[in-house]
């Protein structure tokens, strides 16, 4: 068996990628560890506090598929008050959010599809959204600029679609603009045509060239242009009230499914004497993780981490202080760090108050390497070069499963990298402050010392 060795030095592949970006050493931290007797082993810096970004999502999933299991499935409830004759519901409709992150226009098509094969064929009085699952969520105001990007919306237990829009533009050279389309349709909605394509062809800053005014999320407007260098791309913003984007999706599939409701939404509570309709259920966990780790979806992650509240403690909102106990436990108990080694916040990485070390993060690695978790675990991660956040970073194609992270001035990376030799490595790296993000190549070229020399 060959013996490892460590190296408490930066490789000269990575300190030249560091240096030819204008970045300083003590700018990265590092650490390899062999995960099935492989002979490389790096420290560098690896005892430092970073900013893990959604490097911070590998420990919320690996600490989700352990505490619920992968066949954890969130619950959506329907309850009514008064009384159903002649198919009216004579009376109040409740739902139940129980934290489900993937609950989509096209589920709540099936849900009311279910009232209406029910013998409920009209709903006289309102609709209440019951969101008790979960405290009140409310966006990081270190993220307030972007407070209409869906990539920063609250966790909430009563979640439809994202609570966002998504607007296609598709080019049109020579007519100079591009179309705008919307799927599903839903009424209510008014959205322009067309967008005009701008004399530049650079796709850069494209969103931003665009000049979004949603004041009014229904009649969205543009008052910029689309860089006519830009293939087709999806545009896709937040609805700040969740209750008025109830209203509107229930009145469209109502009416279009023949189902009868001139009510409106509100929130409250489900009553003790509410009656049981049917309970809905959302994909398995096992699923969800997956598609956690592989596009960095933030609100799923906070909704994994509020979950492991709401199992703990059944009957009272779930909250993210008490969820970080439970998992700050079972990473003292079970994974063997050190107190304070991993702070999380909101379980998403979108936060800049999130602290952990590469020492620990290799070591949260190792450990899920042997974890009864690992096959759900490390195949949710993005792969080099093939999907997800790693689907253009032409580095050991399809050797790295790599999660990825990034926020201002931070740029991180953790997972495993399997070497030529066939051995497996635990690998986190994070570089911060200026220029950080201006290139992967320190990190890429990380991966490519292990692939080549592990």
């Amino acid at each position: 068996m060959e013996m490892a060795w460590a190296q408490n030095f930066l490789p000269p592949t990575v300190s030249d990628a560091l240096r030819s970006e204008n970045l300083e050493k003590n700018q990265m931290a590092a650490s390899v560890v062999a995960l099935d007797g492989g002979r490389l082993s790096l420290n560098w810096r690896d005892r430092v506090k970073v900013i893990p970004a959604s490097t911070e999502k590998m420990v919320t999933t690996l600490a989700a598929l352990e505490f619920l299991g992968p066949d954890w499935r969130w619950k959506t409830s329907f309850y009514y008050t008064g009384e159903i004759s002649d198919g009216v519901l004579i009376g109040t409709l409740f739902i139940k959010g129980g934290g489900d992150p993937k609950y989509v226009v096209e589920n709540l098509w099936r849900d009311l599809s279910r009232l209406k094969s029910m013998g409920i064929n009209h709903i006289a009085g309102d609709v209440v959204i019951d969101r008790s699952y979960f405290e009140k969520d409310k966006q990081d105001p270190e993220f307030e600029e972007d407070w209409d990007r869906p990539y920063t919306a609250p966790a909430d237990a009563a979640l439809l679609n994202y609570r966002s829009i998504a607007l296609t533009l598709t080019p049109q050279k020579e007519q100079r603009r591009a179309l705008v389309t919307v799927s599903p349709q839903v009424d209510g909605l008014e959205v322009p045509v067309s967008v005009p394509l701008a004399r530049r062809k650079a796709c850069v800053q494209w969103r931003q060239a665009l000049e979004l005014d949603i004041e009014n999320p229904w009649s969205p407007q543009f008052e910029g242009a689309l860089p006519a260098g830009c293939d087709e791309k999806i545009l896709a913003y937040l609805v700040p009230d969740a209750n008025s984007y109830w209203q509107v999706y229930m009145k469209s599939i109502s009416r279009q499914i023949g189902l009868a409701w001139d009510g409106k939404v509100i929130e409250g509570g489900v009553p003790e004497t509410a009656q049981l309709l049917f309970d809905a259920w959302s994909d398995d966990l096992g699923t969800l993780v997956k598609l956690t780790n592989k596009f960095s979806n933030n609100v799923f992650a906070k909704h994994l981490l509020l979950t492991m509240a709401a199992k703990d403690s059944p009957h009272m909102p779930a909250s993210y202080s008490h969820a970080r106990k439970i998992v700050e436990q079972w990473l003292t108990l079970a994974v063997k760090t050190t107190p304070g080694e991993i702070t999380l916040d909101n379980g998403s990485g979108l936060s800049r108050r999130s602290r952990v070390t590469a020492r620990a993060m290799t070591k949260l690695i190792a450990y899920g390497w042997k974890s009864a978790r690992m096959p759900e675990w490390i195949s949710s991660f993005p792969i080099s070069a093939t999907d997800g956040t790693m689907s253009k970073r032409q580095v050991a194609p399809g050797h790295a499963y790599i999660k990825t992270g990034l926020l201002n001035n931070v740029k991180s990376a953790g997972g495993m990298v399997q070497a030529r030799s066939g051995k497996r490595y635990a690998l986190y790296a994070v570089v911060q402050g200026k220029n950080a993000t201006k290139t992967d190549a320190p990190i890429d070229r990380l991966i490519e010392w292990i692939y080549f020399n592990g």
